[in-house]
């Protein structure tokens, strides 16, 4: 018997299994974010290069008129076919009181209470604007019209005694004011107005006064004492919550109409101008004052229109849109600032059928 092993009878040896290859993402994903990002950056810059290159873009009026602004607005003044039958005789009267800017350009039929009546002829506006005068009183216990003439026909004052049809002290007032700072003939005209004023055929009542109160360091809110808030006439807040109350308190059905000052200047220590957001002139910069304007919502149903931002006149622009003193609008702003007040309440004013009307 052969012993010699059977060399053809070896063992085939196993086969060694090949062991896959897991990515590594960990190192992966960073590379491919990272060349994401590059792309991207790479893709952006050749599109900034190419952007309407060589294509001038014209803003037309339909642009502008499309265009929102951010404001503040709140108008909620109640259109006049829905009024009950026995509190509207069919004509809509505005009654309004304030200042320079709202008087500026009255003598030649191009201030913006002209322009108003104008765009909205079936609307009476009664203008009882005086250059000069404040929202703001000037103190807040009663003074002799002797000692401070030009209290009289600052808001409250007006309010109070156009709701008892008694103008004694504005009379007396007269007596005592510079003719040198007021235009006396324009105060008396307006005291004559009032005089023959018939409060209860009055449906809103305007309150437009612009920057003066904000560029002289007057109060907006006073915080200090029990209801100081409300019934302190030095103030802002103070004066505007009080005149409502004594026009609710004769005619409860008057709407109101608040319009914030727009843009202006203060003056600074040095006698420059500069710009109403910055320059804080005693008690804020002028955004106080919109913001003590908001808080009378709290207790009546006033109208809050934003002038400030809701028309095309800020820092860049100011020089184009008002007069030298920094605070007056010329011919040019007083038109836009009247569109802007018409657009926003033409709708309200004017009495047309309910399928019409907001």
């Amino acid at each position: 018997m052969d012993n010699k092993k059977n060399t053809n009878n070896k063992k085939t040896p196993a086969k060694k299994h090949k062991k896959k290859r897991v990515p590594n993402f960990g190192r992966i994903i960073p590379w491919a974010l990272g060349l994401l990002i590059v792309l991207g950056i790479i893709v952006f810059f050749i599109r900034i290069a190419v952007w309407d290159h060589g294509i001038e873009y014209i803003i037309t009026k339909e642009d502008l008129d499309n265009i929102v602004l951010d404001t503040r607005d709140n108008v909620v003044l109640m259109p006049p076919s829905k009024l009950p039958d026995q509190t509207y005789d069919g004509k809509t009267t505005v009654l309004v009181l304030g200042n320079d800017s709202y008087f500026e350009g009255k003598d030649d039929n191009s201030g913006i209470i002209d322009y108003m009546e104008s765009d909205i002829p079936d609307v009476e506006f009664i203008n009882c604007c005086l250059p000069g005068s404040a929202l703001n009183s000037y103190n807040l216990e009663e003074k002799s019209p002797s000692v401070c003439p030009e209290d009289y026909f600052t808001l409250f004052w007006l309010a109070f005694d156009i709701t008892w049809n008694d103008f004694t002290r504005q009379e007396e007032a007269l007596m005592y004011l510079d003719p040198l700072q007021y235009d006396t003939s324009r105060y008396q005209e307006v005291v004559r107005t009032l005089e023959s004023l018939d409060l209860a055929s009055v449906d809103v009542v305007m309150f437009c006064y612009d920057g003066h109160d904000y560029r002289n360091g007057r109060l907006p809110i006073n915080f200090v004492g029990e209801n100081a808030q409300t019934e302190n006439i030095e103030s802002l807040l103070g004066s505007l919550y009080t005149s409502v109350y004594l026009f609710n308190t004769y005619n409860p059905n008057i709407q109101y109409v608040y319009v914030s000052p727009a843009f202006c200047y203060g003056i600074d220590g040095n006698g420059e101008k500069v710009s109403c957001a910055m320059l804080d002139t005693g008690n804020g910069t002028i955004a106080e004052t919109f913001n003590a304007a908001n808080m009378v919502r709290d207790y009546y149903g006033i109208s809050y229109i934003d002038m400030y931002s809701g028309v095309e006149v800020n820092e860049e622009n100011a020089d184009e849109y008002l007069e030298d003193d920094g605070i007056t609008p010329n011919k040019k702003a007083r038109r836009m600032m009247a569109d802007r007040l018409v657009k926003l309440l033409n709708d309200r004013f004017v009495d047309r059928s309910s399928s019409d009307t907001k």
